[in-house]
């Protein structure tokens, strides 16, 4: 992530969760193919027989209209670097927070939600995929990402705003941050001497060795 978004979670101990349905992949926001060769409905007396009942269909899209405004938070399993990864997700001036899943889930200051967590799947969107499934899979295209997902589930209804800063623990949450290698050398190292210094977290520079 981009620095400034790491100094506001150092800052204001908090960590900002979005909801699903603003991530620019639309599959996000998509209502999985299953349930849509379900949603149908005919006029009653357009056609001899019974009318279609569609209390079922409304209601699966009721769910999966509530599935978008999950409060979501997006990892990466990789172990080591990625020139992809700092391009896609940070500028210039970035970082990368270190972590592990347990790390993370413990580093929360209330015990307001609910925290499921599992490994996206990169099959691609087909017509089989139920709301479970569609919450953990995503297009092949976005598989260089390996990504570890954490929704949150607010013990006490939902969410009303398309985020939420929620209170962390950073010397809990952070295991270590890696600062991008796009970052010249005289900034990284005053970087490096402010974060550590003020925070106390292990703060080293990126591994990838790049012409700056």
């Amino acid at each position: 992530m981009d620095l400034d978004y790491i100094f506001r979670l150092l800052e204001t101990r908090s960590y900002f969760v979005k909801q699903k349905q603003d991530f620019p992949d639309k599959h996000e926001s998509r209502l999985p193919l299953k349930a849509m060769f379900g949603l149908q409905y005919v006029e009653p007396g357009s056609y001899k027989g019974k009318p279609t009942d569609i209390t079922e269909s409304l209601e699966r899209i009721r769910k999966f209209a509530e599935s978008g405004r999950i409060l979501t938070a997006c990892w990466t399993e990789r172990r080591g670097e990625s020139s992809l990864m700092w391009k896609n997700f940070t500028t210039k001036m970035g970082g990368c927070i270190k972590s592990t899943i347990n790390r993370f889930v413990a580093s929360f200051a209330n015990d307001d939600y609910d925290i499921c967590c599992g490994k996206m799947l990169y099959t691609g969107i087909y017509a089989g995929q139920d709301f479970t499934e569609s919450l953990f899979t995503k297009d092949k295209a976005f598989e260089e990402e390996k990504e570890i997902r954490f929704y949150f589930n607010p013990k006490k209804g939902l969410p009303t705003s398309k985020g939420i800063s929620i209170p962390i623990l950073p010397d809990v949450m952070i295991k270590e941050i890696i600062l991008s290698p796009y970052i010249e050398p005289m900034a990284r190292d005053v970087l490096i001497q402010i974060i550590s210094g003020k925070y106390d977290i292990v703060v080293t520079p990126s591994k990838i060795e790049l012409k700056l």
